[in-house]
């Protein structure tokens, strides 16, 4: 069986140090990833955690990172579906029951600095088979779902005007939790 990915490329006008600091710093990835923080040490093998609100524990989602270039290249395996995303998308028991069966996937960031002082960033988030749930959430195919699209557009409007485009939860980037 083959697997699928789903590529977006966007350009931000930023530096290369500047947009990895706005994928590995918690205190960043809260301003656009409408409230959720992730935290790790960036080294190949380490976990890479979430936490929904300023005052929880981070959570180990079973997220790890596979490759970690500074200022280059990022790369980590993705969580599972999660009660939270049950929730928000209106899931039975018995959907989410199967949506977990999916396997765990993996998200690649690549930043490119441009001649014209902008960067290139391109997600590659690949490892779906055909009919996934995720691959839906995550191209923003599910309703109620932005995807990596809607992030990515929140993220380059940080970057470039110092705001996010949304600062309200999405039910795509809803973030997982252990129930």
């Amino acid at each position: 069986m083959s697997t699928m990915e789903f590529t977006y490329t966007t350009r931000i006008a930023t530096t290369p140090e500047q947009l990895w600091a706005a994928l590995t710093e918690p205190e960043f990835t809260r301003r656009y990833w409408f409230g959720v923080a992730m935290q790790s040490d960036w080294q190949v093998g380490s976990p890479v955690k979430w936490q929904n609100m300023p005052e929880e524990e981070f959570q180990d989602l079973g997220q790890v990172v596979l490759s970690a270039v500074p200022y280059r290249t990022l790369s980590y395996s993705w969580h599972l579906l999660q009660p939270a995303h049950a929730m928000r998308f209106g899931w039975t028991d018995e959907e989410l029951a199967e949506y977990v069966k999916e396997p765990r996937t993996k998200v690649t960031f690549d930043i490119e600095p441009e001649s014209d002082g902008k960067v290139r960033l391109t997600v590659t988030h690949d490892g779906f088979e055909p009919g996934s749930v995720m691959y839906r959430a995550i191209s923003g195919q599910l309703e109620g779902s932005g995807g990596w699209p809607g992030l990515m557009n929140n993220l380059k409007a940080l970057l470039e005007t110092g705001a996010p485009l949304a600062t309200a939860p999405s039910a795509a980037h809803a973030a997982p939790s252990h129930e």
